[in-house]
C-alpha cells in the first residue's frame, strides 16, 4: 500500500474514532430507544452484516477508481477515507439507538478491518 494511501486511511480512523467517541457520550445524555436486549441484538447485527456487505462493493468500486487513468488522486484518497471511517458511523447509530457502548465498539472496529483492506486496491 502506498504511502498516500496509507495516510488516507489513517485519517480515516483519526474521523471515525472522533465520530463514534462524540456518538458514545452523547449516548450517555440522550434517551435509549431501543431498551430491549433483543433488539439491540437485531440491531447489531443488521448493522454488522450491512459493514460487512459494504467491503467487497466498496473494494470493487475503489480499484476502478484506482485503475482509471481520469480519477483524479485526490479523489480516490478522499473516497478511501471515507471508506474507512464509515464503519465508525453505523457504531455511533447502533449505540445512539440502544446505548451499547461495548457492542458499539466492535462495530467501530471495522473500520480497521477496511483499512486493512486497503491493500487490496492496487
Amino acid at each position: 500500500m502506498k504511502r498516500d494511501f496509507v495516510l488516507a486511511g489513517l485519517t480515516g480512523l483519526a474521523v471515525g474514532f472522533g465520530v463514534y467517541a462524540g456518538a458514545s457520550a452523547l449516548s450517555t445524555v440522550i434517551p435509549i430507544l431501543l431498551p430491549s436486549l433483543f433488539l439491540a441484538a437485531i440491531t447489531f447485527g443488521f448493522f454488522f452484516i450491512l459493514a460487512l456487505l459494504e467491503i467487497p462493493v466498496m473494494l470493487f468500486g475503489l480499484r476502478q477508481m484506482a485503475r482509471s487513468s481520469t480519477t483524479p488522486r485526490r479523489l480516490l484518497l478522499g473516497t478511501f477515507a471515507l471508506y474507512v471511517m464509515f464503519a465508525s458511523v453505523y457504531a455511533s447509530m447502533f449505540v445512539l439507538l440502544t446505548g451499547q457502548i461495548a457492542w458499539g465498539i466492535v462495530l467501530a472496529a471495522l473500520c480497521l478491518a477496511r483499512f486493512a483492506s486497503g491493500a487490496l486496491i492496487r
